[in-house]
């Protein structure tokens, strides 16, 4: 079989803006200037509280759990991802295929287990504590821009 050049070299380009395209599409459905708050939670002690992500554009995330209420100019103060504070969670570096976001935090207690959609600043994602228990609830972020 016979490859005409020209053919071929008339679609390299168009091959090149389509894979451009589709990986910058993905990386802006995910956003990193800012921080995703969590709906609020109550945990065992009647206490009110969100969790937090932020993403940093090398891959790394990172989760954190504030008391309400949050304000956001203080939260965007101390949650950046140049000041790694030892309370933060650890978390392995995000993945993210089209809409589809996935990582996983460790914490002193647990691991967790994120997956789920990125669609128009919202993180609608499924977390599992695969422990005795196996936990797995739903949550949403919303994204909030930090100045």
């Amino acid at each position: 079989m016979t490859v005409d050049l020209r053919v071929f070299q008339r679609l390299l380009p168009l091959l090149f803006a389509m894979c451009a395209t589709h990986a910058a599409s993905a990386s802006e459905s995910l956003r990193t200037d800012g921080i995703y708050r969590s709906e609020v939670q109550t945990n065992a002690d009647g206490v009110d509280y969100i969790s937090l992500l932020r993403f940093a554009a090398d891959g790394r995330v990172f989760l954190s759990h504030v008391s309400m209420p949050a304000r956001q100019e203080r939260v965007c103060e101390w949650f950046k991802p140049e000041l790694e504070a030892p309370h933060w969670s650890k978390g392995a570096s995000y993945r993210l295929e089209a809409q589809r976001l996935s990582f996983r935090t460790d914490s002193p207690n647990a691991a967790t287990l994120f997956d789920g959609l990125v669609d128009s600043g919202v993180l609608m994602m499924q977390l599992r504590v695969p422990t005795k228990q196996d936990l797995t609830y739903s949550l949403t972020f919303r994204f909030a821009s930090c100045p």
